[in-house]
């Protein structure tokens, strides 16, 4: 549909016109300097592809690469008709006629695969917006599902219009993912560079501004902190080493290559290449934006509001919604979401992240969960075989060393830079205990006699006080701390050189606050006085305290913090840096 030319004028003016974009000549470097990288991969995919005919490096082997991509017949799905279609589009000058024919089959032979979570359905519709629009006019007969190109443009852009309204109003579904954001940003530049349609275009373009915002907010010195809602275990014990830090080293210029041992960090994902798309598009970063991820000047809160993805089965109301709480410094991000099963298979529900130049640079705990019964919340298969098939693609899902998970039996409340996290686990369930992850690269772990557990990563300090008895098992990147007693938690306060002094101040201070723990094998009760004099207290049923009065969750708008801000419902975000604004209006 097309909106009336005021309104076309109007989302310029609130999306285009607020603020410069990002023109340095670092960026332009990093930007191709991606591309050379890229081009000499040797791995069959659409990115070294597309990054191998956009330097002119090694052309017949790319054209070879590509024309094998469409004979496999096995290759389909939403990955495949959104990298395949903007692949094509930003190089169909390029190509032979055999080519241009081999790839529109594709889409007529092909079974593109929809898929059943958020990630999939972006890309699919992504694919499926740019390919009619590509081959416009032609009856169901020439796509693989019978519609027609009328059809099928017309249900992608309905679709979309609806994920980016669903998105500005109550939040993300597969929110902050160091690893899935890639396949969100990816198809919404190619949507942006491509689409004909000016509404839809202007559209996409705010969305690149709006999911790298939510990034820069929460971003220190090239990590993704505080929760998930889909994290891999090898991202969560390694920060820099997920698909997110690409995004960061390009659009944010960090970590700096120098501090960033590409031997060490170097991304294990396919997803990671994918940037391919950013550095070809003519999207430029905001100032704006550029500023909320760099600048670490002063401490800061920042809470967001999101939503469980589609609950199908068990549950009442479908997307309930995800609460965050990000407290932000120039050393550390301790973040966390409220506990519970917000998202099946790889929930991250809490971390402090360090800024490190070295690896493993997180500390985090979790109870290892595995249910068919959560599984079916969110998938349709049947209930009995579903931990199973999940762990064929997902590996660990019923792995009790796991280090990614969401649990029902989890309760967490963060003020600034305290947190307190307990575990009630009920009996009979599948792994019984608590995990905790303690990185080797620490300067220094030790047990300390009043019951506190101290870490220090040079000038990043660490309190852990555990809840109940546990020990420690050595494993090759960690220290991982266990405890089998089914009601378990952690008070955790992090400090540094800025705030605490020296560590031993610190840890001195932490002595004199030992959390008050009378009525935790009862009901979980725990009492803490933070650093700065305010009492936390948190139990089993979930009712969290401040200074003695209820803290809720109702208030949380979509986005509240210096720098992003949002009222849930509205479809309207500002982002600001105290000099400049920019707003986001999608209604």
């Amino acid at each position: 549909m097309k909106l009336p030319l005021l309104c076309v004028a109007a989302l310029l003016l609130s999306g285009a016109l607020s603020c410069a974009a990002q023109t340095d000549a670092a960026f332009e470097g990093r930007r191709v300097r991606l591309l050379d990288v890229a081009a000499a991969e040797t791995e069959v995919n659409m990115m070294t592809i597309l990054a191998k005919l956009h330097t002119g490096r090694d052309l017949p082997r790319a054209y070879a690469m590509l024309d094998s991509m469409t004979h496999d017949r096995a290759m389909g799905g939403m990955f495949y008709a959104y990298t395949l279609i903007g692949t094509y589009l930003h190089t169909r000058g390029q190509l032979p006629d055999s080519l241009h024919r081999k790839i529109r089959e594709a889409f007529q032979k092909r079974t593109m695969y929809r898929g059943d979570t958020e990630n999939h359905w972006v890309m699919y519709y992504t694919g499926m917006y740019l390919a009619a629009q590509t081959w416009p006019n032609e009856p169901g007969g020439q796509w693989f599902n019978g519609k027609s190109s009328d059809e099928n443009f017309a249900e992608a852009s309905e679709w979309l219009t609806h994920w980016m309204r669903m998105t500005t109003t109550i939040g993300q579904g597969e929110f902050d993912s160091p690893t899935y954001m890639t396949v969100f940003i990816c198809p919404m530049l190619v949507l942006h560079e491509f689409a004909l349609d000016s509404v839809m275009r202007i559209r996409a373009g705010m969305m690149v501004d709006l999911l790298l915002a939510d990034f820069a907010a929460e971003h220190l010195n090239g990590n993704y902190g505080g929760g998930h809602s889909r994290d891999y275990p090898d991202d969560i014990t390694n920060p820099l080493a997920a698909p997110s830090t690409m995004f960061a080293w390009l659009y944010f210029g960090q970590p700096a290559m120098e501090q960033w041992n590409e031997a060490r960090y170097r991304p294990r994902h396919r997803g990671s290449w994918e940037t391919v798309f950013a550095a070809l598009s003519s999207y430029r970063l905001p100032d704006v934006i550029l500023n909320i991820a760099t600048d670490r000047s002063r401490p800061y809160v920042h809470r967001e509001r999101k939503r469980v993805r589609n609950i199908i089965r068990f549950e009442k109301p479908m997307n309930p919604p995800v609460y965050k709480y990000t407290y932000m410094t120039s050393r550390y991000v301790l973040g966390s979401l409220q506990g519970g099963i917000l998202q099946p298979i790889q929930q991250h529900t809490w971390d402090v992240t360090y800024s490190s130049p070295r690896p493993h640079n997180t500390v985090f705990s979790l109870h290892p969960f595995a249910s068919g019964r959560e599984l079916a919340m969110f998938f349709p298969e049947e209930q009995k075989f579903l931990a199973g098939e999940v762990d064929r693609y997902h590996l660990v899902y019923t792995n009790p060393g796991k280090w990614n998970s969401s649990s029902p039996f989890e309760t967490v409340f963060q003020h600034r830079n305290a947190l307190m996290v307990v575990y009630d686990i009920a009996e009979g369930t599948r792994h019984p205990h608590a995990d905790g992850f303690f990185p080797k690269t620490l300067d220094e772990r030790t047990v300390d006699p009043s019951g506190w557990i101290f870490a220090r990563n040079e000038d990043v300090y660490i309190g852990v006080y555990p809840l109940s008895p546990y020990s420690w098992i050595e494993e090759e990147l960690c220290w991982r701390w266990r405890s089998t007693t089914l009601r378990t938690g952690w008070v955790v306060e992090i400090g540094s050189i800025d705030d605490a002094g020296s560590f031993d101040a610190f840890r001195q201070s932490l002595r004199n606050r030992i959390p008050d723990t009378t009525g935790f094998t009862r009901s979980g009760s725990v009492r803490f006085v933070g650093a700065k004099a305010d009492t936390m207290a948190l139990d089993f049923a979930g009712r969290r305290t401040l200074n003695g009065q209820p803290v809720s969750f109702a208030d949380y708008p979509l986005f509240d913090g210096p720098w992003l801000q949002a009222r849930v419902g509205e479809g309207r975000i500002r982002l600001t840096d105290g000099k400049r604004e920019r707003i986001l209006d999608f209604k």
